[in-house]
């Protein structure tokens, strides 16, 4: 029988009177009596690490308690199970432990390659299942209860991911072939790359151009022949690339010397209520225009405001730009252009 956590598991159940180091012992007494060879209280202390007083006093906790089938076996002068461990107790995650494993599990069916899918799952199989606890619980359930909409993973993507993920960490330089949007050819780029973030489903890598000597932003579908040089390069001093994202307010970002613009944009019906319930950017603030909440005013501080207008007309009629000038006059050039003639 595997000890790896059930994923098919159909209750939940807490062992109660258990710390989270002595369920890991538990845990792990659980796996070595499971394989066989009879171990013993001295045996079992050496691989944990603890006392044999404190191996007998969980063997003990596990007889009482949790009523699992251990007994000594006198000839052999260890512990076995006499008969097959239908059920045993796991691991306790709490609301946000357990909200943060979903993710994750669910986020394996974004990557479109089933090999590579199969293989994270039995990954996250072995990292789950030695997480510290007493629960038990259903993924089989849980899936049925919960879901998201993930963007797509393709796997030439994840293979481009890794090998630039990599790249971040060693401080190698890389080199590859990028076009640009709206561009009909590609063009050699050399990048020291520093952070990789996901925006809106796409994922970018940021780093910093040595042959224009400033920081560029690349997606990931659009580079091509990736080579990963030896060459190890210096990052900047005092780069964070979480920050460097939350000047934009997508993917388009301006540099830190540059000051945040201030945009203020009115929202009306559905949209005012929904700019209660949802964080469009890290610096997003709400003002209230009426006792009702049916108009607000929503604020952020970006660094460029490209990708605001599309945002502003998604919405339609419910949005008014108040300000900057500059974002209200694309605005109405796209409704303008968009209306033909």
């Amino acid at each position: 029988m595997s000890l790896i956590p059930d994923m098919s598991a159909q209750e939940i159940r807490v062992a109660p009177g258990l710390n989270r180091p002595a369920m890991l012992r538990i845990y792990e007494i659980l796996r070595i009596v499971n394989d066989g060879g009879f171990p013993n209280c001295t045996s079992l202390a050496d691989d944990l690490e603890v006392t044999p007083k404190t191996v007998q006093r969980d063997i003990s906790f596990m007889r009482d308690s949790l009523n699992l089938p251990i007994e000594y076996d006198g000839s052999c002068h260890g512990y076995y199970f006499r008969e097959s461990i239908e059920d045993f107790p796991i691991f306790e995650v709490g609301a946000e432990e357990l909200a943060a494993l979903f993710l994750t599990r669910v986020a394996l069916d974004s990557v479109n390659s089933a090999k590579m899918r199969e293989d994270l799952r039995r990954i996250f199989g072995e990292l789950t299942k030695r997480i510290e606890g007493t629960v038990r619980f259903s993924w089989a359930e849980a899936l049925h209860a919960f879901s998201r909409k993930p963007a797509s993973v393709t796997k030439s993507n994840m293979q481009l991911f890794g090998k630039l993920a990599k790249a971040a960490i060693d401080r190698n330089t890389v080199t590859f072939a990028y076009r640009k949007l709206g561009a009909e050819s590609r063009e050699s780029r050399t990048l020291h790359p520093l952070h990789l973030g996901e925006v809106e489903g796409c994922w970018y890598v940021i780093g910093h151009d040595p042959d224009r000597d400033g920081l560029r932003t690349f997606a990931l579908p659009r580079i091509t022949g990736l080579k990963v040089a030896k060459k190890c390069f210096d990052p900047p001093e005092g780069f964070d690339g979480d920050a460097y994202l939350q000047r934009s307010f997508g993917i388009w970002t301006s540099p830190d010397n540059e000051p945040l613009q201030v945009v203020r944009i009115e929202l009306t019906g559905y949209a005012a209520a929904l700019a209660d319930e949802r964080r469009w950017h890290p610096s997003q603030q709400v003002e209230r225009l009426n006792a009702k909440g049916t108009r607000v005013e929503v604020r952020f501080e970006v660094g460029r405001i490209e990708e605001l207008v599309r945002w502003v007309l998604s919405w339609g009629r419910l949005a008014k730009v108040i300000a900057p000038k500059e974002l209200k006059n694309r605005v109405a050039d796209e409704i303008k252009a968009m209306g033909g003639k």
